[in-house]
């Protein structure tokens, strides 16, 4: 990269610089029957991808950054190309973000994107009795808390669907040495960590660190999706053997060549058009998608 490492950088130049970055980078994407945007808690803005007309299963999506960084705009495309490939529609939840909102913010705003879905999801056609969550990178670590406060609230959920997701606060563990710094680098998630868990006591928790913490019996059926040079793989590994260890079930998908983030980028990255395709049909499997999208997708 020709720029510093982005939590070198002041806060606002850094977040500027990830949504230039991802909008040089994603492309447009596949046009779908329907893009709305909508409000799912005041102050908390949701955009929702339908690809086609009719009632629709859906994903409640949490986008990736650090907790600090992205937006309901850098993962645009992913977005689009999750629900046209799978026929269900993908709320994605432009979540609060640290530092301004540190723990448990962003898990809150989540779970009002799940209360919206449930409470005045029908009347976009969404069909809330088939509900996944998903996300990416921190993402990932935020639809695992809501996966847990759904099992806790007793909302049914279908899937997990988690792209290289965080699922520890313990980097000693949840960073291979020899990746540090391919794209990722420990410093770079130890700052992210600082400024979405400034209470120490708030990293021993189940929604901050499942993997060291939760009970994950009772939960949603897995896909785990993960880069072969990421240096938070062994995160997702380890979440996956913690989830078949506790009786649920778990597939994961390993990437040859790819580095973090990249299913943001299908244009960009060669292995990302074939984990898309196999996100989109678990969603499809779980969630019992059988409409056809009214988009066609490269």
């Amino acid at each position: 990269m020709s720029r510093p490492s982005l939590h070198l950088l002041p806060l606002a130049e850094a977040r500027a610089v990830y949504e230039q970055e991802c909008a040089a980078a994603s492309g447009i994407g596949p046009r779908l029957a329907e893009v709305l945007d909508v409000r799912v808690a005041p102050g908390v803005p949701a955009r929702l991808y339908r690809p086609t007309s009719g009632v629709v299963p859906v994903v409640v999506y949490l986008h990736g950054g650090g907790w600090v960084l992205g937006s309901i705009e850098t993962h645009d495309r992913m977005c689009r190309e999750l629900a046209a490939r799978s026929g269900c529609a993908v709320l994605s939840v432009g979540y609060r973000r640290a530092p301004e909102h540190p723990y448990p913010a962003p898990v809150d705003d989540a779970e009002c994107a799940v209360g919206w879905v449930r409470s005045i999801g029908a009347a976009h056609g969404l069909d809330a009795g088939r509900l996944a969550v998903a996300g990416d990178s921190a993402g990932g670590n935020l639809a695992v808390a809501l996966a847990l406060r759904c099992r806790a609230a007793g909302v049914p959920l279908r899937l997990q669907l988690l792209f290289y997701p965080v699922t520890t606060t313990d980097l000693e563990a949840g960073v291979d040495p020899a990746l540090d710094g391919v794209v990722l680098s420990r410093d770079e998630l130890e700052s992210h960590q600082d400024r979405y868990l400034p209470r120490l006591v708030d990293r021993r928790l189940p929604e901050t660190s499942p993997l060291d913490h939760a009970h994950l019996a009772g939960l949603p059926p897995a896909v785990v999706l993960v880069p072969e040079r990421d240096p938070i793989k062994p995160q997702g590994v380890a979440y996956a053997a913690a989830l078949r260890a506790s009786g649920v079930e778990a597939a994961l998908h390993t990437y040859s060549g790819e580095t973090h983030g990249f299913a943001q980028f299908p244009e960009q990255c060669p292995r990302s058009a074939a984990a898309l395709g196999h996100a989109a049909d678990a969603v499809r499997s779980a969630l019992g998608s059988h409409i056809r999208s009214d988009t066609k997708v490269k």
